[in-house]
């Protein structure tokens, strides 16, 4: 089996675990709840939510949530007091997973300082020490890395159009090139729309980013019916540079919510880019490594197949582009 062939195989397996996936995919926005903790005098916090998934009511939020505080600790909401031995020990949340597959905790103490505690349902609770200065602004970086790990890794769109650009390599030399043009170019947006400059509209980018994919979907289609080279065959670089200008506006998104400080918008932005390429080289490397795998497929990886692969990437982009312009249209 050749290398592009082995590519195309796993990435036929990847479209096939997107369309099981489909009705619960939810593209770059990420289901994410804060809760921010500011100290008003030595051990005594006010909580208040600044993101909860569709919840209006905080009673009703904290419920489904469940935060949790050190035992030393007395919660009742929107107060938190931990007298003289401080937010010092267990802190997250018990009900990540239901309701949201992230949370976060930003602490703000009285003396300044701060820190940011990312949680996801595997690790729902971190320990928290009253030696947070140095240690906390390390962790908080680690945070943010962690916020674009995860976001990219349930960005299931942005992952089926890498998958789709993958299908149409035939090199190492145009796998490295598309994939830094890509980088570069959702890079230059995230950035853009991060620092506050002009940007664009969240929902129509999502619908328009599952257009993207349909795009791929039919130039490979196009392939197979014409047995010419398309553009993103012939340029893929700049294919990948085109929409990923698109898709760091959904990256965005990600971020615009959560009421970052204008002092700290830079770094946030440097560690939330870092995590998303993790993330993304990570993918890239197990989609890689199927190729392996790919060779018990090579008998069933016939012209029909195929043809159902790229059938199945265009059904799904548009089912997901239906439904995000519904979802930001005007009732009627």
């Amino acid at each position: 089996m050749t290398g592009a062939t082995g590519l195309r195989a796993a990435a036929l397996l990847w479209i096939t675990l997107c369309s099981l996936f489909a009705a619960s995919a939810h593209a770059h926005t990420p289901s994410l709840s804060v809760l921010a903790l500011d100290e008003r005098s030595p051990g005594e916090f006010i909580a208040r939510w600044e993101r909860t998934q569709g919840i209006q009511d905080a009673g009703a939020a904290y419920d489904l949530l469940k935060p949790v505080f050190p035992e030393h600790c007395r919660f009742a909401a929107p107060r938190l007091d931990c007298g003289a031995r401080g937010l010092s020990g267990r802190v997250g949340f018990d009900g990540l997973g239901d309701l949201s597959s992230s949370g976060m905790i930003k602490i703000q103490w009285v003396d300044g300082s701060t820190r940011t505690l990312s949680l996801t349902a595997a690790q729902p609770h971190v320990r928290v020490s009253e030696v947070r200065h140095d240690a906390g602004a390390l962790r908080g970086v680690s945070s943010f890395i962690w916020l674009g790990i995860t976001h990219i890794w349930l960005g299931l769109d942005h992952l089926l159009f890498v998958v789709g650009l993958f299908w149409l390599l035939d090199s190492w030399r145009v796998l490295i090139t598309t994939v830094t043009a890509f980088t570069i170019a959702h890079s230059l947006t995230l950035g853009t729309a991060t620092l506050g400059l002009p940007s664009l509209p969240t929902a129509p980018v999502e619908a328009v980013i599952a257009l993207s994919i349909a795009f791929v979907a039919v130039e490979i289609a196009g392939e197979a019916r014409t047995k010419q080279p398309s553009l993103t065959r012939q340029r893929p670089w700049l294919v990948a540079f085109a929409f990923g200008l698109l898709h760091g506006f959904g990256f965005a998104s990600a971020l615009a919510e959560l009421e970052i400080a204008g002092a700290e918008r830079p770094i946030v932005l440097l560690c939330f880019n870092v995590g998303v390429e993790i993330g993304q080289l990570v993918f890239i490397a197990g989609l890689l490594a199927l190729r392996a795998a790919s060779r018990r497929l090579e008998r069933a990886s016939g012209v029909r197949l195929a043809i159902a692969g790229y059938y199945a990437m265009g059904t799904l982009a548009m089912y997901w582009f239906f439904e995000r312009i519904v979802a930001f249209m005007p009732s009627v």
